[in-house]
């Protein structure tokens, strides 16, 4: 088994048929792992609803784009970070928190305070059985960020997959997919989402992973006002939203 010491204190440990799942603590932050050196969820101690790491934020930031939705679905719960932050952002948003494993939505319940809450509901599925079963239109918001212990969930990748999204979306909803650099640079992902989807913005960060955000509609931004928004949120938010959200409007 990898040393992972480096994340601090190992507080719990469990096991499901797909392998171990793990909690670190190091008094400051805690983390979840499935036996990698590839850190699952970060979650920052004293601000548990603010995500840590660059490629949630990008992700997050799509609060920039979004007005009043009041139906999202985030398939990969992880530790449970990105949907806290977005039920404490819109107080009025229920949330379906869908993962394969059972045990993934248990801790993070557990350990990282997911709320158990009538907004939030818990939902164990594979994504593509979620997106079947889900109502045309019945999504504004939909966040897709399957990941296991051997890397990306390839599901991710294919036209069928991504025509479901479309279809669960309502036609001003907006999906955010997180992949890698490589699915950027290997030319095929791109074409393939401009297909399904007619406004398609993405951005790199640090850390490699490839952030998209794409829209069945025509989304006509004003980038200055954004800009201006985000900076405002940042405050409240306890980090640079703009930073996080302004490589999507390079493209």
């Amino acid at each position: 088994m990898m040393d992972l010491s480096h994340l601090g204190k190992e507080v719990h440990r469990r096991y499901d048929e797909l392998g171990i799942i793990q909690v670190f603590d190091d008094g400051n932050k805690r983390y979840l792992s499935f036996g990698t050196a590839d850190e699952q969820s970060c979650q920052l101690r004293s601000r548990p609803d603010q995500p840590q790491h660059e490629y949630t934020r990008a992700m997050f930031a799509i609060i920039t784009l979004l007005k009043e939705p009041q139906r999202a679905a985030v398939l990969g719960v992880g530790g449970g970070v990105l949907i806290r932050a977005l039920f404490s952002y819109f107080p009025t948003l229920h949330i379906d928190a869908v993962d394969l494993r059972r045990a993934v939505i248990l801790i993070a319940q557990q350990h990282f305070g997911l709320p158990r809450d009538l907004r939030i509901q818990a939902v164990h599925l594979p994504a593509t059985d979620y997106l079947q079963q889900a109502s045309p239109g019945s999504l504004n918001v939909l966040f897709s960020d399957l990941y296991l212990a051997e890397g990306l969930d390839k599901s991710q990748l294919c036209n069928d997959y991504l025509q479901l999204c479309a279809s669960a979306l309502a036609d001003d909803g907006w999906l955010v997919l997180n992949l890698w650099k490589e699915h950027r640079e290997d030319g095929r992902m791109l074409p393939l989402l401009r297909h399904h989807f007619a406004t398609v913005l993405h951005a790199t960060t640090m850390d490699g992973n490839w952030i998209v955000w794409a829209n069945k509609s025509q989304i006509t931004m004003d980038k200055k006002e954004i800009r201006q928004q985000a900076k405002r949120l940042s405050a409240s938010l306890g980090f640079n939203l703009w930073q996080a959200a302004r490589g999507f409007f390079r493209h």
